[in-house]
């Protein structure tokens, strides 16, 4: 046991040292906390409405919630699993500190219990910690007693615990037979096309339906719809079946059994993997350790990509656009999740692609208009999301290689301005493809289509310009891992003020669009009240967004010169 306090001990002085630093980090996690708080008060919300109105059904109000529940866990489980696979590649065999630990007098089942734990915090936090707000809804809806939500914490932390050994076990499994970094991205991928393929099924099945027993043939039919059961084996069934008499009012017997069930199982699970592990991975981390070779940079492609920079750009100007172009390529997260941005772009395309048809002329008209508008502020939340985890760390992760930039005669205001082209221009053809395709889908007359095509494209410049400002600002370039800079404190400010920009063209921009809509539709002339109002919120909204062009590159270009390594 103090074996594995000690394995423990830089992971918790470093959350210490954290709480403790200095200046401009001294506000994070009063800021985070109180984020988390107001998460925690919507989902609660959302959930308490969404049972209330469940429990006003007496003919299926329990069944719909078990269903429900039973939904929720499955989803949770998922998403744990994934995570827990992803995160098991880093703390099992991708770690900085592990060649020291495998070199030292580390016993196996000390190192083994510590990285299970670490896994464990890292992919299941997030899940644990949003999942209790649902857990409250449940209890406070139903009026459940104390034990109800020691149940919840004590079979979902055995959820946490039987999927984190399943994930360790399957890792350590195959790292013995397919080489690791290749491995790693192969479940990302998989991961992600499950993900999609579940939301296009769910979306297909349209579950909307079943909160109208009109739709089906009897209302027997709609129940045994409702109640059919989970698989008897899936740990989330025991949840479920551990919980269902707090919903129902009847079973209470059962409930000690399953509790049982879930902790014994969590038990031998991490039993049997530690077993497994101890005699498998050494073998595993050493076929971890082998390095790949320089495939991309040598490739006919890359030199094709170099000829067409060394024709359009001066010399200093192609190299540095063939670098970022390999540090792009290079880093496997990022294609990764790259993958992850197009499957969200189809899912995103694919709504718009079902919307509902409407029968009366003036609300199709309306409801396109509406949805074509606020699809401004989607787009422009999906930019700065991606600006935060793609361009925010564009000088981060040149980490301390930084140097050789310094030192080189090229100026760092040209190695600026290079980085912000090569990022503008798919970030420029990304926000144009979100707007046109989903205009296109809508039929949306001339001046709407204008007006959010126009505006993305402004939208994506300031982000764009944002991102990347704020990256040099809050740049930590002594850091271990400076690619994982979209982390930190100052890609959270990053979110917060994109986020803050889309939201501020969105509200100045209503008005005047929906004034200039019902004129052209009813027909009717604008007053010079009206005109007034609608130039001045359209130079308030071009003000913003020139403000968030402008002011974040001065700012980088000048600190962009003071870093140092």
């Amino acid at each position: 046991m103090n074996d594995v306090v000690l394995l423990l001990t830089p992971r918790w002085r470093k959350f210490r040292n954290r709480l403790k630093a200095p200046r401009k980090e001294n506000l994070r996690f009063p800021f985070i906390a109180a984020l988390v708080l107001v998460l925690w008060v919507v989902i609660y919300v959302v959930f308490a409405k969404v049972l209330a109105y469940f429990t006003a059904e007496e003919m299926f109000g329990a069944v719909a919630a078990v269903k429900l529940l039973s939904m929720i866990l499955m989803t949770f489980a998922f998403v744990v699993i994934i995570s827990n696979i992803i995160t098991t590649f880093s703390t099992f065999f991708l770690a900085e500190d592990l060649e020291l630990l495998i070199a030292g007098p580390t016993p196996s089942r000390a190192l083994y219990t510590a990285r299970f734990l670490e896994t464990l915090g890292d992919s299941s936090w997030m899940v644990l910690v949003f999942g209790l707000p649902v857990f409250l809804a449940y209890g406070t809806v139903f009026s459940a007693s104390w034990s109800f939500y020691l149940l919840s914490l004590v079979g979902f932390s055995a959820l946490l615990v039987i999927t984190t050994s399943l994930a360790v076990f399957l890792v350590e499994l195959l790292v013995k037979t397919f080489p690791l970094r290749r491995l790693r991205d192969v479940f990302a991928f998989v991961a992600l096309l499950m993900f999609v393929g579940i939301y296009l099924l769910f979306r297909m099945i349209r579950p909307e339906e079943f909160l109208n027993p009109e739709g089906f043939a009897t209302m027997m039919d709609y129940l045994s719809i409702l109640s059919e059961p989970s698989h008897p084996f899936l740990p989330t069934s025991w949840i479920l079946e551990m919980l269902r008499p707090y919903i129902t009012g009847h079973g209470y017997l059962h409930r000690l059994f399953y509790c049982s069930l879930l902790v014994m199982s969590a038990l031998a699970a991490f039993r049997l993997v530690g077993h497994y592990h101890q005699a498998a991975y050494f073998e595993g981390y050493s076929r971890a350790l082998e390095a790949r070779g320089a495939r991309l940079s040598r490739s006919r492609f890359m030199a094709f990509w170099q000829k067409v920079l060394n024709r359009w750009f001066d010399r200093p100007t192609a190299w540095l656009l063939m670098k970022e172009t390999l540090l792009m390529a290079r880093d496997s997260s990022r294609l990764s999740q790259l993958l992850l941005l197009a499957a969200l772009i189809t899912v995103y395309l694919y709504n718009f692609a079902v919307l509902p048809s409407v029968d009366s002329p003036l609300a199709a008209f309306f409801l396109k208009n509406g949805i074509a508008f606020l699809n401004i502020g989607l787009a422009g939340f999906v930019l700065s999301s991606l600006g935060v985890r793609f361009l925010f760390p564009a000088i981060s992760s040149e980490g301390r290689a930084f140097w050789i930039l310094k030192g080189s005669p090229i100026s760092l205001h040209k190695v600026f301005w290079v980085k912000f082209g090569f990022y503008l221009a798919p970030m420029l053809l990304l926000g144009l493809f979100l707007v046109v395709v989903t205009n296109h889908l809508l039929g949306l007359r001339p001046f709407m289509f204008w007006v959010s095509t126009v505006t993305v494209v402004l939208l994506t410049i300031g982000i764009t310009s944002l991102s990347i400002g704020m990256g040099v600002i809050h740049a930590d370039l002594k850091d271990a891992d400076p690619a994982r800079a979209f982390t930190g404190f100052g890609a959270l400010l990053t979110m917060i003020y994109g986020g803050l920009a889309v939201a501020s063209v969105i509200v100045l921009e209503a008005y005047p669009v929906y004034r200039i809509l019902s004129a052209g539709y009813f027909a009717r002339a604008m007053g010079p009240l009206d005109y007034v109002i609608v130039a001045a919120c359209f130079t308030a909204t071009l003000a913003i967004v020139l403000y968030l062009i402008v002011k974040p590159l001065r700012m980088g270009l000048k600190k962009v010169t003071e870093l140092e390594v």
